[in-house]
């Protein structure tokens, strides 16, 4: 068993990834609800919180098998990789995000998590599209 030192940090790193899934869940939550979509609950379940991402995009659900394309050695990641990028180009750019800070935050995670959370709790950022996924 580790000393009560590394108990401590370990313990401090779950408590630090629990506080920031839950404010990213917010943010897709707050985002989902800017875009009229339904079942905006589901931003707080693993995984099918990319329902919402990909609803966002005016693309569908299925989308998340993608992310099945990691297992084909050397070229599905790469492949990954740039869908994952023209997805989330396509996400901010459904909120009217400047072409700067899209490749900017794009490059930098951090900085797209800032973003997102700017997208999300800023009155004047508004969604820019119509999709089928909204709801009236």
């Amino acid at each position: 068993m580790g000393s009560y030192n590394e108990v401590g940090i370990a313990n401090f790193r779950i408590a630090l990834l629990i506080i920031t899934y839950f404010i990213q869940a917010l943010t897709y939550y707050k985002l989902a609800e800017k875009a009229k979509l339904e079942n905006r609950w589901i931003a707080f379940i693993p995984i099918l919180q990319f329902i919402l991402f990909f609803h966002i995009i005016n693309r569908s659900a299925w989308y998340i098998l993608f992310g099945l394309l990691a297992l084909i050695p050397f070229v599905g990641p790469l492949v990954l990789a740039v869908l994952s990028i023209y997805w989330s180009v396509k996400f901010y750019q459904a909120f009217g995000i400047e072409t700067l800070l899209i490749v900017i935050a794009v490059i930098i995670p951090f900085v797209g998590y800032i973003v997102q959370l700017y997208m999300a709790f800023s009155e004047s950022v508004e969604y820019q599209i119509t999709n089928e996924y909204q709801v009236y």
